[in-house]
């Protein structure tokens, strides 16, 4: 009788049933995985309004909410915090990276959009990557297609799926076919089809990601941010929004507590410095409640002056789905005064901003 297994269950501390090395590609988004159970497996990334995301099967990503990401060689590692909010049938969940890959996240979540060449390949290959980063390539035949799924079974009979290999994706002429997510035979494995992923993280990142709120476990360390010992004294100077109520007052993003104020067509907060300083980042953090939002679209001005005017602009962006709005260490401005202006939210109910930071 036939067993079928999860594909990352074993394999905790070596990769299985690589084929033969090929020199890496360029841009190369596969990515390898490690669970907070030190089990392995695989993913892919794609860059999305300066968020880098990991696409992977649920099962890879495992019981706690943070995995750790790695690239193809050059080898860089990040950690990702997990997002798994599709429903409990489909083996599918989102990562937001934070540092250090940010760079080599080069694709866009579009590549996962089928064409009539990938939906219709017979042939395709399985990429995987090994502990120094290198690719290794394996022919698949693809069968059993259905409207969810198909089956690729490998062309080399002396080759082998291997434990390990969930979150592997096979190409199609470079293009995403499909993830790999369990198996019942060492020789083929069974995919989710690259379309039925790019419908479901498009939804989720266009409609619903403001719902998100990071888990928590007491066996989790919060990744340190070294640039919080170097935070600037910034402080809250006025708001166009009331909270719903005192507890959750502006002056609250600058210290403990959150922000929480009701939806209006003119959401901004201006925070600033006693004097001109220099500044190359700002960091907005949104962790909402039942009923509760995240901002998403931001943008800053700034201006030197202590009363306000002349703001200039300064950037626009998109927080994300895990409720953080990082600029990253950019060209460093002297600025006084900075005004954040909420220009949307990722869905209904009052917008909470937990904390703004500035280095």
């Amino acid at each position: 009788m036939m067993l079928k297994i999860n594909l990352s269950m074993a394999c905790a501390f070596v990769f299985c049933g690589l084929g033969a090395v090929y020199p890496q590609p360029v841009p190369a988004q596969s990515v390898s995985i490690q669970n907070g159970l030190g089990e392995f497996g695989y993913g892919w990334m794609f860059g999305r309004n300066g968020t880098c995301y990991i696409v992977m099967p649920r099962h890879v990503a495992g019981p706690f909410p943070r995995v750790t990401v790695s690239t193809a060689a050059p080898v860089e590692s990040a950690t990702a915090t997990v997002i798994s909010p599709f429903w409990p049938g489909i083996d599918l969940a989102l990562g937001v990276a934070r540092g250090g890959i940010g760079n080599r996240c080069q694709s866009e979540l579009e590549a996962l959009a089928e064409t009539r060449e990938t939906s219709s390949a017979h042939q395709a290959d399985l990429l995987r990557l090994n502990q120094t980063g290198e690719i290794s390539r394996e022919q698949l035949q693809v069968a059993d297609r259905t409207y969810l799924t198909f089956t690729g079974t490998l062309a080399d009979p002396e080759a082998a799926i291997g434990q390990g290999t969930s979150g592997a994706f096979a190409f199609v002429d470079g293009q995403p076919a499909g993830m790999a997510v369990s198996s019942d035979d060492t020789q083929r494995a069974t995919f989710i089809r690259s379309g039925e992923i790019f419908i479901h993280i498009r939804r989720y990142l266009d409609e619903q990601g403001g719902a998100f709120a990071a888990p928590s476990d007491a066996s989790v360390t919060e990744p340190v941010d070294d640039a919080d010992t170097d935070a600037l004294p910034l402080r809250v100077l006025e708001s166009s929004v009331r909270p719903v109520n005192p507890m959750f007052a502006p002056e609250n993003m600058t210290g403990p507590g959150q922000f929480v104020f009701a939806q209006q067509a003119l959401m901004q907060v201006a925070v600033g410095f006693d004097a001109i300083t220099p500044t190359s980042r700002l960091v907005i953090r949104s962790n909402p409640g039942p009923g509760q939002t995240s901002p998403k679209t931001v943008l800053l001005t700034w201006s030197l002056e202590g009363e306000g005017a002349g703001f200039r602009s300064w950037l626009r962006g998109e927080m994300a789905a895990d409720g953080v709005f990082d600029t990253g260490k950019v060209a460093q401005r002297n600025l006084r005064r900075l005004q954040v202006i909420v220009l949307d939210t990722w869905g209904s109910g009052d917008v909470v901003i937990d904390e703004i930071t500035a280095y």
